[in-house]
């Protein structure tokens, strides 16, 4: 969707659920910002199911950012029924367009982690024509349920969600501490919406030393083996999105950092680390960077410092035992996870491991 949007004046879209997390990564992306810059999108949101009031919460802050973002709800009262669409359709300024329709709501997991379908369908003047009066008389069709996110009917609905979300958390992830509905729209505390970030015992993980890099040292460099075959990057395409989230504490996650993967002519291939910015480079030791990896281009990590005492101590004789490459080389090393379990366990990374 981020490849067709960055070329397109205007849009529209319908999704039956969407996520906090799906939110940030759309609205939240460089090249959608720019399309609302230049031109507008509508948007359309379930509240059936899955949508919460975090969601409406930084939805409204779009809204709010954006005045070419215009998105209402769509509330019903059929039982048995869900409203239940994933579209997108863009139109350029040559008159043509692209519709985007596939299998996966406007989720961390519809959007990146789960195994989705979608199609990109070029349209041509005409057939963006059809498709706008057909969205135009869909839309008034269904005014008397179309909702401003302010609109009371729609709170109650989101707070239910976030009721029955957590009531499910109690049920499948007991060792998770519940939320409080009135705390769940702060990044500082846990959300059901966390879970779209656990990992399993098989995922993959990375423990890198980070080199100095000047005094930009959160922008950190990578050798090319890792760049593409543990991050799923192109060396070559700046244009690929990764998601990382810093693990700040257990169960709590840092805003979700969506970076070009960097690639240059002087063979440096780089993600810029929100966690390491602004912090001094230690004067004795390598900061390691500790990533996981969720799904493609998906990760959370964290980074220990030499001021971490033991447990970073840990850490890098761990490193220097199993590292194999040349010495004075950066350590770069992927294991699975039950292989460092031990390491991870004593970690706020640990917390997001699910076992079953």
């Amino acid at each position: 969707m981020i490849s067709v949007c960055s070329n397109a004046e205007r849009g529209n879209g319908a999704y039956a659920f969407v996520s906090k997390s799906g939110a940030d990564l759309l609205f939240g992306d460089i090249e959608f910002g720019k399309l609302l810059d230049r031109g507008e999108y509508q948007l359309i949101v379930g509240v059936d199911q899955i949508t919460n009031t975090a969601t409406i919460n930084r939805l409204v802050e779009y809204g709010e950012k954006y005045s070419s973002l215009n998105i209402n709800a769509f509330l019903h009262n059929t039982n048995n029924s869900l409203f239940h669409p994933k579209i997108s359709y863009f139109s350029r300024n040559n008159g043509a367009g692209s519709l985007v329709i596939g299998s996966g709501n406007l989720t961390a997991g519809g959007l990146r982690k789960n195994r989705e379908a979608f199609a990109v369908i070029d349209l041509s003047v005409q057939e963006l024509i059809n498709m706008d009066a057909y969205w135009n008389d869909w839309v008034t069709q269904s005014a008397c349920y179309l909702k401003p996110l302010s609109d009371q009917g729609v709170i109650a609905r989101v707070a239910k969600n976030t009721l029955r979300a957590k009531a499910w958390n109690d049920i499948s992830l007991p060792e998770v501490e519940a939320v409080d509905i009135e705390d769940i729209s702060s990044d500082s505390a846990p959300t059901e919406e966390s879970n779209e970030w656990n990992y399993q015992n098989n995922s993959s993980v990375l423990f890198a030393e980070i080199p100095r890099s000047g005094n930009r040292w959160n922008q950190a460099n990578f050798d090319v083996t890792t760049f593409e075959s543990f991050f799923g990057a192109t060396a070559g395409d700046n244009s690929q999105r990764i998601l990382l989230r810093n693990v700040e504490s257990e169960r709590i996650l840092g805003d979700i950092e969506v970076r070009p993967s960097v690639s240059v002519r002087s063979q440096n291939y780089r993600f810029e680390l929100e966690a390491a910015a602004g912090l001094p480079y230690p004067t004795t030791g390598r900061p390691i960077g500790v990533f996981v990896r969720l799904s493609t281009r998906m990760f959370i990590y964290k980074i220990f410092m030499p001021s971490m005492g033991n447990k970073y101590d840990e850490i890098a004789d761990w490193m220097n035992t199993h590292w194999r490459g040349k010495s004075g080389k950066m350590k770069r090393i992927v294991v699975e996870a039950h292989d460092v379990s031990e390491i991870l366990n004593e970690t706020p990374i640990n917390s997001f491991l699910v076992t079953s």
